[in-house]
């Protein structure tokens, strides 16, 4: 059985029944260290479930760039009943993140961007936030963070402790944009004016990550983590963090840039960040070593000869309070395709260690990042897997993604493990839904992700079935 009690919840970001291929392969990665945090209490006491103390992370590892062959598939999983999944239709939108309170059961926000009547290619949409609180079975009604005016079209959303709902996303200034951050303590109906960052300067980018250490025995309990990126040079964006404690005092820092001889540009997107029990976090990004890269044409890495290596990055953040330092961050896995950089997973385990999963190869590739050298593949036969989901709970594992056939139809699968990602369920369909990629800026869920709350998965999901619409499946492992 899985603790609930353990596990935290947080906002970072397809699924099921098909015959497919899992392997295996290694590759070195990184984890948390022990270091200690002064103790810190922003908020009451959190309820009786969430209360059990934490193993504190493993030490740190040495990760290793380049994935050796694959080992021989999995043994077969354990046999469980089948997961029970509901699908719900949220709204007509794009580009969902999802968020599960990891102590109020059932109760679950979507934040989309509604499209205006001027068309779906338009790039005018409203940041727009539902809640339910009945885990997805109904609705309330559309709220506007940032008001009902153009907004920057990538907001993203996370629970913290005593049923505050923050949001972050671009906002418009002087100059271009900046990253701004609200809340709400009333289920999305008010929310705080927005603090807008002043620590770099105003961007086309920001494409925001936002993250709550909700880990009752951490020492950070309840502080907000946030990553954005913008332009500190020519050389390409900046990785940049930010924390608080109370969402009005805010510290910011950079994460190093990882260089590669040879190639003085890299091109870094796709951020996302996680809280860890010990009080750390960590934040993994897409990043392409480049001999030459200019802001005037951002997502352009040109031929095989200006590329020396495209792969994901993790680096741990420590925060204490007055300030945050993010550590030299380590190569943990390579891919074979840019397309990568839009859609990638990281999650934290009750042990304080990492993983991520990212696309590769067409299929999904999840690795640990604990210095064990365990990564895996997950792919559905005859189909090109793509845009993974991943979360975890226990020793359950989550990871779901969508796939596309020979004929450009569009699937979404999910799987789980139950034995902390040593075997896992054949793919499944979370719905018989199939559809084409529509004519729409981003696609339809470019921010998708899982949050796995209470037992219960929360997967929230751009789907074109019928019209440009948001979907929640409600999974019971």
């Amino acid at each position: 059985m899985v603790d609930w009690a353990l596990r935290r919840g947080r906002a970072q970001p397809g699924l099921v029944i098909a015959c497919l291929a899992i392997g295996s392969l290694t590759l070195g990665a990184m984890a948390a260290d022990t270091a200690a945090l002064g103790p810190i209490t922003p908020y009451a006491t959190p309820s009786p479930a969430r209360s059990a103390a934490v193993a504190a992370a493993t030490p740190a590892a040495t990760a290793s760039p380049t994935p050796s062959p694959f080992a021989s598939p999995p043994a077969t999983p354990t046999l469980r009943p089948d997961p029970t999944v509901s699908e719900s239709f949220v709204a007509n939108g794009t580009e969902p993140t999802t968020a599960a309170d990891p102590f109020r059961a059932g109760v679950v926000a979507v934040a989309s961007e509604t499209l205006l009547p001027a068309g779906a290619t338009s790039g005018c949409r409203w940041p727009t936030v539902r809640v339910s609180r009945d885990g997805g079975a109904t609705w309330g009604g559309a709220n506007y963070p940032w008001g009902v005016h153009c907004g920057d079209i990538h907001s993203v959303i996370a629970w913290g402790p005593n049923g505050r709902l923050w949001a972050g996303n671009a906002a418009g200034v002087t100059g271009s944009l900046s990253m701004s951050v609200t809340h709400s303590d009333d289920y999305g109906e008010t929310w705080s004016v927005p603090f807008v960052e002043h620590f770099t300067p105003p961007w086309v980018g920001c494409f925001p990550t936002l993250a709550v250490d909700t880990w009752p025995a951490s020492p950070n309990f309840g502080t907000v983590y946030v990553a954005y990126n913008w332009l500190p040079n020519q050389y390409g964006p900046g990785v940049a963090l930010m924390a608080s404690r109370d969402g009005e005092t805010w510290v910011h820092a950079e994460v190093p840039l990882d260089t590669m001889p040879d190639y003085p540009y890299a091109w870094r997107f796709g951020y996302r960040i996680e809280p860890a029990p010990d009080g750390s976090a960590y934040v993994s990004y897409y990043q392409a070593n480049l001999r030459m890269w200019s802001a005037a044409n951002l997502f352009k890495e040109g031929l095989n000869w200006n590329v020396g290596r495209r792969g994901f990055e993790v680096a741990r953040i420590s925060f204490h309070g007055r300030d945050l330092v993010a550590d030299k961050p380590t190569l943990a896995t390579t891919v074979d395709t840019m397309d990568a950089q839009f859609q990638s997973s990281l999650a934290v385990d009750d042990t304080g260690t990492a993983w991520l999963a990212v696309q590769a190869a067409g299929k999904i590739r999840l690795g640990r990042l604990d210095g064990s050298g365990t990564w895996r593949e997950l792919s559905v036969r005859d189909e090109s897997s793509f845009k993974p989901s991943l979360d975890i709970e226990g020793q359950t594992v989550f990871v779901g993604w969508h796939t596309t056939d020979s004929g450009g139809r569009i699937r979404t699968y999910y799987t789980f493990s139950y034995d902390g990602g040593e075997t896992f369920r054949p793919p499944a369909l979370v719905t018989t839904s199939a559809w084409r990629d529509p004519d729409v800026m981003n696609s339809v869920g470019l921010r998708e992700n899982a949050d796995f709350a209470l037992g219960v998965v929360y997967y929230g999901y751009g789907d074109a079935r019928s019209g440009i619409g948001v979907y929640l499946a409600r999974i019971q492992p």
